[in-house]
């Protein structure tokens, strides 16, 4: 395992110096140290990546109703295992929800208040 965290710290840093080394198009020659534009550069390819993930992230907290297991949705604020058997079992029965509005049908759900039930479905999402 160490050999492959080298390997990789390796690559790493070799991926930093070639830009911190890298050959200035506009005057043909090579920079001795990190420019400050060089820096800027990696600064905002990471500041991408980070972004690219907190979006994905937020995509990803949404679970599909009509293709998520019991376990999947018993992650769901609001929903315990029982619940999720329950939406599970009724999709089984009745078929994918058109719609998150379709949970009143399910048992477990006809008698639960608007604001818990908004709650719930706007982490769920129907694919």
């Amino acid at each position: 395992m160490s050999f492959y965290r080298t390997v990789i710290a390796a690559v790493a840093a070799m991926g930093l110096a070639s830009v911190a080394f890298a050959e200035d198009n506009t005057n043909n020659t090579t920079t001795q140290a990190p420019t400050e534009q060089a820096m800027q550069t990696a600064d905002a390819s990471t500041s991408t990546t980070t972004t690219m993930t907190n979006t994905t992230t937020t995509m990803q907290d949404k679970v599909d109703l009509n293709k998520s297991t019991a376990k999947d949705l018993a992650k769901v604020k609001g929903l315990n295992m029982t619940k999720a058997k329950a939406i599970v079992s009724f999709r089984k029965k009745h078929g994918d929800f058109k719609s998150t509005d379709d949970l009143k049908d399910v048992k477990g759900f006809k008698n639960m208040d608007e604001k818990t039930l908004k709650d719930i479905q706007d982490q769920l999402t129907i694919g």
